[in-house]
């Protein structure tokens, strides 16, 4: 059978840095650039560049997937 494709989009989250993980954590937490750039304490255009890294590691085509992402690998976590 066949992995989901968001699984490996998943398993590929170590490959973040410490900061692209501060930034993925926020996104699936639904938080909004802005409000990101607020909590971090960086410029917006920073974090659309952290975004636009996350999307192209993981392998997404969107933010919203590379929310969906995040928010999944958190949810796992917790489990573990």
């Amino acid at each position: 059978m066949e992995r989901p494709r968001w699984l490996s989009a998943v398993a590929r989250i170590p490959l973040l840095t410490d900061r692209e993980r501060e930034v993925a954590t926020l996104l699936g937490a639904g938080l909004s650039n802005r409000a990101i750039s607020g909590s971090l304490n960086i410029s917006e255009r920073t974090t659309k560049a952290h975004v636009a890294g996350i999307m192209r590691k993981l392998g997404v085509e969107s933010r919203l997937q590379a929310g969906l992402v995040a928010f999944a690998y958190q949810q796992w976590t917790k489990e573990q």
